[in-house]
């Protein structure tokens, strides 16, 4: 990922002299056609910087199969784990590839290659999640899946409506990795689900805020208001951004990152929710002394998950019109969002006359409420399914979770289902990653590790060593032992040394002499 954002760099500079935003922007429609030179192959300059820069915000952004590191991420302290996956590098590659939206307006290949990647990772990761047990895993796989909401959005050119996800997103992501915290805490440092169980009686207030966060990041609230959870403002409006620029043209992979999403919305309310009917319902499965110390964490761990709480309910309806309205007064003009030259026959005026909602401006999902909001969606060609549809796969996947999880034994029924008969083979595919370490073991890491024997052992050992400090120390070594032999302890084989010196000194005057 470094590589790919290192050499895109360089690429901005050989094309356009400079890597100043303000300079870039302002070249880049001279530059629209400017193509480069690669092993024989023209390529397109624009189009070759962006996928650069995409590589690069794959690494950071941990998208599907750069995204192996961003689960480990989570094994550190809990706190640490929220802010990294809340509000640090793993949003940085989301903020680039939107900070640099005017290269990608010029790249429609790559915006089409980021809504796919986007689109398929929010699925894989949510899949993955699906099945984990470790209650932070669960929310570290949940992470990887919101970003690829993100970046689907960016491909699709709702660069604001990632960007409000990613700021919706830090409410509620660290919210729920304070709370996992919260529990860990309680179950002495226990973080297998299967072990848990019936303990929202002895941590009250973490539950109501899990609840929370839970209910933003599965989007809920009423379609067609502004009565909703964080999540519902931000994720719907990303769905919403694929499905209008699938329905215009304005992006082939839109409707696939559309579908997508839509069954990635589904996966997000079935893992959610399966962790809290796991960990906070039912029968307690853990050991018992455990379960009788357990005890709500102290005020100083409860003041920050009040704190998101609140943000995690209000900072969609709050910050809406900053995102998705009259974004220019907030962004400065840091945002670029004129699209006119990109879409010369699709201009942003005849955009909203199409779908009534500007792919390449965000989404407002709606201009009215109630009955003549789904009235004016319907006669001006917005199907008011497609705002109901995200809550209702919600719905669904909550309801799925709660047959599996809390109706009759629930958890226990599954947990020995899986424990006596180990588990489907989709069951299995899907808590061992797809597989993807495996292959990333046989395919690089496997030749990699022979490829470092080979340079340690002969680069390093033989050529390093050898020549170096090791071969130094041992010609010292062999130079000392030849000369120690010449420390014989006899006193007359020193007095003939000496007399042998003497006679060559006595020797070179003279020849300096005569000479």
């Amino acid at each position: 990922g470094d590589v790919g954002l290192a050499l895109g760099v360089m690429t901005i500079f050989l094309v356009f002299g400079s890597v100043n935003f303000d300079t870039v922007f302002s070249s880049i429609l001279e530059n629209s056609d400017r193509r480069l030179s690669f092993l024989s192959f023209e390529i397109n300059a624009l189009e070759l910087i962006a996928a650069l820069l995409f590589i690069g915000a794959m690494g950071k952004s941990a998208q599907f199969l750069l995204h192996v590191w961003l689960p480990d991420a989570m094994e550190g302290p809990t706190p640490v784990s929220a802010l990294i996956h809340a509000a640090t590098m793993v949003t940085a590659g989301v903020f680039l590839i939107c900070r640099a939206s005017a290269i990608y307006d010029a790249a429609p290949i790559t915006s089409g290659f980021i809504t796919a990647i986007g689109a398929f990772t929010a699925f894989f990761a949510a899949s993955v999640a699906l099945v984990q047990n470790d209650i932070k895993r669960v929310i570290a796989y949940s992470t990887c899946s919101q970003l690829g909401y993100m970046f689907f959005a960016a491909g699709v050119g709702a660069y604001n409506a990632a960007m409000f996800h990613l700021f919706t997103h830090a409410f509620f992501k660290a919210l729920l990795f304070l709370c996992a915290g919260s529990v860990i805490h309680a179950m002495h440092h226990e973080q297998d689900m299967r072990k848990m169980g019936g303990i929202w009686k002895k941590v009250p207030f973490t539950y109501i805020a899990m609840i929370i966060g839970t209910l933003a990041i599965t989007g809920i609230g009423i379609p067609g208001t502004k009565i909703g959870f964080a999540g519902f403002f931000s994720k719907d409006a990303i769905i919403e951004a694929a499905y209008t620029a699938g329905a215009i043209g304005a992006s082939d992979s839109a409707t696939f990152a559309f579908w997508i999403g839509i069954i990635a919305a589904f996966m997000t309310a079935f893992y959610s929710w399966r962790l809290i009917f796991m960990t906070f319902n039912g029968n307690y499965r853990g050991d018992q002394k455990t379960y009788d110390n357990a005890h709500e964490s102290p005020l100083n761990m409860l003041v920050p998950l009040g704190l998101l709480s609140v943000g995690a309910i209000i900072a969609g309806v709050l910050f809406y019109s900053k995102f998705m309205g009259n974004y220019g007064d907030f962004w400065n003009g840091s945002l670029v969002m004129d699209h006119s030259d990109h879409h010369a026959s699709m201009s942003i005026e005849n955009l909203y006359a199409a779908a009534e909602v500007s792919v390449l401006n965000g989404i407002e999902a709606t201009k009215h409420s109630g009955i003549f909001g789904w009235m004016f969606n319907l006669v001006h060609g917005y199907p008011f399914w497609v705002l109901l549809l995200p809550l209702l796969v919600s719905i669904s996947g909550f309801s799925l979770a709660f047959l599996m999880y809390m109706r009759g034994v629930g958890a226990s029924k599954h947990i020995s289902d899986i424990e006596d008969n180990g588990g489907s083979p989709l069951y299995n595919f899907l808590l061992n990653k797809w597989y993807i370490d495996e292959i990333y073991e046989i395919i690089f890491i496997k030749w990699v590790r022979k490829m470092g024997d080979i340079f340690w052992k002969i680069g390093d050992q033989k050529i390093i060593d050898g020549f170096g400090p090791n071969g130094i120390s041992s010609a010292v070594s062999r130079t000392s032992k030849r000369l120690s032999k010449l420390q014989s302890g006899y006193l007359y084989h020193y007095a003939f040394f000496m007399f042998l010196g003497v006679a060559l000194i006595v020797i070179m005057v003279f020849s300096k002499v005569g000479g």
